[in-house]
Order: C-alpha cells, then structure tokens, then sequence
C-alpha cells in the first residue's frame, strides 16, 4: 500500500461524501479522514451485530476498518449507488465474510452470519423495527459528532496517513514535524476514537 501525497487540512464538514470520495481520489487525506469520522460509526454498528457469536469487536472493528478504506477507494458515483450505500455493503459484506471464516473455523453454522438489509442504507437488517433503526441512526450520528469535535485536524491527518500505509516516518515528513510527534498525535486519536465509541451516547 503506498503512502498518499501530503493534502490541505480544512473544514469539510459541509460536502458530501461523494465529493469527499472523489477529493480522496486526488490525494486529499483530510478528506478521506472527514469519511472515516462519518461512517466510523457504521462500522461499529455492523461489528456489534456478531459479538454475540462471541466474535471479538476489537477484530471486528479492524475488518471494518479495512473495508471502508476499501469503499473510499473504490467507490464509483456512475456505478449508480450512493457512497453510503456502498460503503455499508462493503463494511456489513467485509465483516460477514471475516465472520464467516471464523465460524468455519470453531465449526458453527455460516447461517447465523447476519446478511446486509435490502436497503443498503446502513441501517441494519432488515428483522430491526423502524424505531431501533431511528435510534441507531441517531446513536450514530452522535458519535460520530463526537469524534469530529475531539479529533483535530492534526490527528486526523496522522489517522488517515498511517491507515493509508504510511510509517510514523513518513507521516512525519509529509506534515513537517516529528515522530515524537505523530506517536503522541495518533495515541491520543486513538484514545478519544475509542472512547466515542464506547461511551454511552
């Protein structure tokens, strides 16, 4: 994985997130960290769903993770779907198979994997009544508020870098400070993303 091209770090809550996906594409990590604050929750969401088969979140979370960045990658606007709504096909989709292989592995069932709502929408599937996946929604929304307001711009940036491959190194270089520096920047992201997560809302 190759580690992107420095980007400008700015207000971008306002664009959407098809704009941001295609600003990603041209290097932008701001905008691609703007994404990862937004749907940061979903994969939450969709992790919670198999920790009852006593799956660990914490892998869960990672799985996610990866398969957003995929979403952010390779998301296509002529490909006639919202990014939202791929990236909640990626994420719910990347997680299923990743439970999958774990279940195979402790010889349970594939057929209580939880399968992707018609919708796509990120709303869960499709057994949830319409006031839990209002609440969900707005549980989201929420924290994903809430990482947006404590994560700032500069650790948002080293965030983004370091999930796009880069080493503490090169995150360094690319934002002229030091590793000392961006070692302090991610633990303290890593920090305030984990407790947005798990605080309640």
């Amino acid at each position: 994985m190759s580690c992107r091209q420095k980007g400008t770090v700015q207000d971008l809550t306002q664009i959407s997130d098809e704009a941001l996906q295609q600003r990603s594409q041209h290097g932008e990590y701001a905008a691609s960290a703007e994404l990862i604050v937004r749907y940061t929750p979903s994969v939450l969401y969709y992790a919670e769903r198999y920790c009852y088969l006593g799956l660990e979140k914490e892998d869960l979370m990672q799985e996610g993770m990866i398969a957003l960045l995929s979403a952010i990658r390779t998301y296509r606007e002529d490909g006639g779907a919202s990014f939202r709504t791929y990236a909640s096909r990626c994420i719910s989709n990347g997680l299923a198979k990743v439970a999958a292989s774990q279940l195979r592995a402790r010889n349970i069932p594939l057929a209580l994997t939880t399968p992707l709502d018609e919708a796509g929408e990120g709303s869960g599937p499709s057994r949830d009544e319409p006031e839990e996946i209002v609440i969900r929604q707005e549980q989201s929304l929420d924290r994903s508020h809430r990482m947006r307001s404590e994560l700032s711009d500069y650790e948002l940036a080293c965030l983004q870098l370091l999930l796009d491959g880069c080493s503490y190194a090169q995150i360094a270089g690319r934002l002229g400070r030091t590793v000392k520096s961006v070692d302090r920047a991610l633990g303290r992201a890593r920090q305030k993303l984990r407790r947005a997560l798990t605080d309640p809302v």
